[in-house]
């Protein structure tokens, strides 16, 4: 009785005011509701053990899962994100992100705060140890979404990176073009090492050698940081006539650069980027792209939760060739 009294005392408001946060953030806190970043989730946690609120308890205890995002800037993952919200709204569950790099931080520490909010599941969007993998799984379900560790049984959803930049790079070698350039991302990535690899392969049965400096690996997947050194490179002699990027924002970057030195494209210059983002549609010319099927992709990562123990947990999507005007 005395815990019930206690309850009335402390309501929202004066969560929120501890906190520094608005009520209305308690509010989706305090019902698992989506949106609510983690890092602030905890904060509303921490002042509620704090003061000692007790909640109302719910017969059915909200199912909550986490996504694990490391960089929320990058539009690839914006389609991802809306397959995982319309999954999540039709199975009744609530989300949360965070960008906290798993591969670098205290994993104990991280899995104390999935406990204490009560996650029900994990998403992934990046390729995790499997000494990590495992400590996390042990505790809760865990999908990995697009990328994803081979070694490791848990449940994915991905892409055939090889393939499709294999045959990407054959396109731009059909249309006669020679000296190929790749932009590429980081390469912790497992696609970025997949797509270099689909890449180097094509030009092997072309029997073209690579070469080296115009093999690019760039810190992050960033407009700002592609296009000074792809302007770098056209301003050389000689310079490619083509580029592979793997993603629409580096394809962009590329076709912006050739007009700086007044490259034509397609004529001077071919591009093909990776995605089928917006970007891809507004840019001019209208850039050639690999469509991944991005709603779909998260929107069966969600579904993965429901069949978590099926044998066939291991999904690979179709990609499609999107033909523009940059080639």
């Amino acid at each position: 009785m005395e815990g019930n009294n206690l309850s009335k005392k402390i309501n929202a408001y004066d969560i929120a005011k501890v906190a520094h946060v608005s009520p209305s953030t308690v509010s989706r806190v305090l019902n698992h509701k989506n949106n609510v970043n983690l890092i602030t989730a905890q904060k509303v946690e921490e002042v509620i053990k704090k003061l000692e609120f007790k909640r109302n308890k719910d017969k059915n205890t909200a199912k909550i899962i986490l996504l694990n995002i490391p960089d929320l800037s990058n539009t690839f993952y914006a389609d991802i994100i809306e397959g995982i919200k319309a999954a999540a709204n039709a199975n009744q569950y609530h989300l949360l992100i965070d960008q906290t790099d798993l591969g670098n931080t205290d994993i104990q520490h991280f899995m104390n705060l999935v406990r204490r909010l009560q996650i029900s599941g994990l998403i992934t969007f990046k390729q995790l140890s499997l000494s990590i993998l495992n400590r996390l799984s042990s505790i809760i379900k865990v999908v990995q979404c697009n990328e994803f560790n081979p070694a490791s049984d848990l449940p994915y959803v991905t892409i055939n990176d090889y393939s499709a930049a294999k045959d990407a790079t054959i396109q731009l070698l059909r249309t006669g073009k020679r000296n190929i350039g790749l932009i590429n991302g980081p390469k912790s990535f497992r696609y970025a090492y997949e797509r270099e690899r689909g890449f180097k392969d094509a030009l092997k049965e072309y029997n073209i050698s690579t070469t080296k400096e115009w093999l690019i690996s760039l810190p992050a997947i960033k407009y700002e940081i592609a296009l000074p050194i792809v302007s770098q490179l056209l301003s050389a002699q000689p310079h490619p006539d083509a580029f592979f990027c793997v993603s629409d924002t580096l394809g962009a970057a590329v076709i912006n650069a050739a007009q700086k030195y007044r490259l034509r494209v397609p004529a001077d210059i071919a591009v093909i980027g990776f995605d089928n983002t917006m970007i891809s549609q507004i840019i001019t010319p209208p850039l050639t792209t690999v469509n991944q099927p991005r709603f779909q992709i998260g929107y069966s990562s969600v579904e993965l939760f429901k069949n978590f123990d099926h044998k066939n947990r291991h999904l690979q999507l179709e990609t499609e060739f999107i033909v523009r005007n940059s080639i």
